[in-house]
C-alpha cells in the first residue's frame, strides 16, 4: 500500500481538517474513515460508539469527518479523510453519481472500500465500482419491502388519504421506500394527497401538517419515510394533531426517532421500522477491518441484506431501546470476533456472515445480551 501522508501531516489534518469528534485508540495500527452527520442524535451516537468499539477491538481507530449528506459534502468529507491518511472508508453515499470519484479517490490511494445504508441503483455505476479491486461490497436494507409494509399497514387501519414526508428527489434510499409505498397504495386504493421532501426543521414539518389539515381534512395518514432527517419530526406533528383533535390520523414512519415511544402510547402510531441504522455500518465496517488484516470475506464484492425490525406497540419501543441503544453495542466486541471478524474466527465465512445479518431481530438482540443489560 502506497504511504500516502507522513504521520505529522496526518496528525495536523486531523486537527484542523476534522469538524466532528474523532474517535480513536492511541496504539494502533490502522486507521478507518467515515463521514457522519452534522448533528447527532442518540441513535446516531449509538452508531457511532458501535463502530468505535468495532475498529478498536480490531486494533485500529476510526476518523470522523462531520459533514452534510449531500454529493458535495461526501467528496470534501472523503477528500479530508483521504489527506489524513486513512487506510480504509466506509462510505454513505449520498447519490449514485458521487460513487465514481469515491472509487477513483480509493483506487489512487490503494485503500479498501465499502458502502453502508444504499443499494447501487444506477446498473452502469454499480458494473464500474464492481469492477474494482479495492471495492468490497455494501448493506443494505430492503427498502422497498419497508416502504411496503408499513404503508400497508395503514391500508389495513382504513386510510385512504396520506401524506408523505421523504428525502429530496434522488436520494436512492428514499426513491426505494416510495416505490413500496406506491404499491401497497396501489393495492389498498390509497391516495397521497401532499407530498413534502427534505424537510429541514420540525417546525417546517409542524407547518406543513397544519396546511394540509386546514386544505384537506380527509387526511387520515401520514407516512414519514425518514424519520431522522429532521430532528424532532414526530413530536412536532403529534402536537399539531392534539392541537387540531385529529387522533383518526395514524402515523407510520422508518427509523426511529425522539417521541416513538409517546406517539404509540397516544394511540397515533401505528408501526414503526427500523433498528438498522445502529447495526447496518458494522458489516460494512467489517468488510474493510477483514481486508486490512488480510482476511478478507469473499474475494469479490458482495451485498449483505441487514434486516430490519418492525414495532408495532409500545412495549416494543421500550425494549429496543433497552437492548440496542442504551450504550451497549449491537455486537459486543466478543461477539464480533465470534461472528464478523475471520481473523480471529476462520468459520467465518461470506454465508455466515448474510445469516448473521438476516438474523438480527429485537428478539436476537434480547437473548444474547440479557445478562448485559438493567
Amino acid at each position: 500500500m502506497k504511504k500516502r501522508l507522513a504521520a505529522i501531516m496526518m496528525a495536523a489534518v486531523m486537527t484542523v481538517g476534522l469538524t466532528a469528534p474523532v474517535y480513536a485508540q492511541e496504539d494502533s495500527s490502522f486507521t478507518i474513515g467515515m463521514r457522519f452527520p452534522v448533528t447527532i442524535d442518540q441513535m446516531q451516537q449509538q452508531t457511532m460508539d458501535n463502530i468505535t468499539e468495532l475498529v478498536e477491538a480490531a486494533g485500529g481507530k476510526l476518523l470522523v469527518e462531520n459533514a452534510a449528506l449531500t454529493p458535495e459534502g461526501n467528496i470534501q468529507a472523503y477528500e479530508r479523510l483521504l489527506a489524513a491518511g486513512v487506510d480504509g472508508l466506509v462510505v454513505i453515499p449520498a447519490a449514485d453519481s458521487v460513487l465514481p470519484r469515491i472509487k477513483e479517490m480509493c483506487e489512487n490511494a490503494e485503500i479498501p472500500w465499502s458502502v453502508y445504508y444504499r443499494s447501487i441503483l444506477d446498473e452502469d455505476i454499480k458494473a464500474d465500482v464492481e469492477s474494482s479491486e479495492y471495492y468490497l461490497g455494501n448493506t443494505y436494507e430492503d427498502e422497498i419491502m419497508a416502504g411496503y409494509n408499513l404503508t400497508a399497514k395503514m391500508g389495513e387501519a382504513g386510510c385512504k388519504n396520506i401524506v408523505l414526508f421523504s428525502t429530496a428527489l434522488g436520494d436512492t434510499t428514499g426513491a426505494q421506500r416510495e416505490e413500496g409505498m406506491n404499491q401497497a397504495c396501489e393495492e389498498y386504493g390509497i391516495e397521497v394527497i401532499n407530498e413534502f421532501r427534505a424537510t429541514a426543521q420540525a417546525s417546517d414539518a409542524a407547518q406543513s401538517i397544519e396546511s394540509v389539515l386546514t386544505t384537506h381534512p380527509e387526511v387520515d395518514g401520514i407516512f414519514i419515510a425518514a424519520g431522522t432527517i429532521t430532528p424532532g419530526i414526530l413530536p412536532a406533528i403529534t402536537s399539531v394533531l392534539d392541537q387540531y383533535g385529529r387522533d383518526d390520523v395514524k402515523i407510520t414512519i422508518i427509523d426511529y426517532p425522539q417521541g416513538l415511544q409517546d406517539a404509540f402510547a397516544d394511540g397515533y402510531m401505528l408501526a414503526a421500522c427500523g433498528g438498522h441504522n445502529v447495526t447496518d455500518p458494522l458489516f460494512a465496517a467489517s468488510l474493510v477491518l477483514n481486508k486490512i488484516k488480510g482476511t478478507p470475506i469473499a474475494e469479490e464484492a458482495f451485498s449483505i441484506r441487514i434486516n430490519q425490525m418492525i414495532l408495532e406497540s409500545e412495549e416494543d419501543v421500550v425494549n429496543y431501546f433497552k437492548y440496542c441503544e442504551s450504550g451497549v453495542s449491537t455486537y459486543t466486541p466478543d461477539e464480533a470476533k465470534e461472528m464478523l471478524f475471520k481473523w480471529e474466527n476462520d468459520q467465518v465465512t461470506r454465508e455466515s456472515f448474510l445469516k448473521v445479518a438476516e438474523e438480527y431481530t429485537i428478539d436476537s438482540v434480547m437473548d444474547r445480551h440479557e445478562g448485559l443489560v438493567d
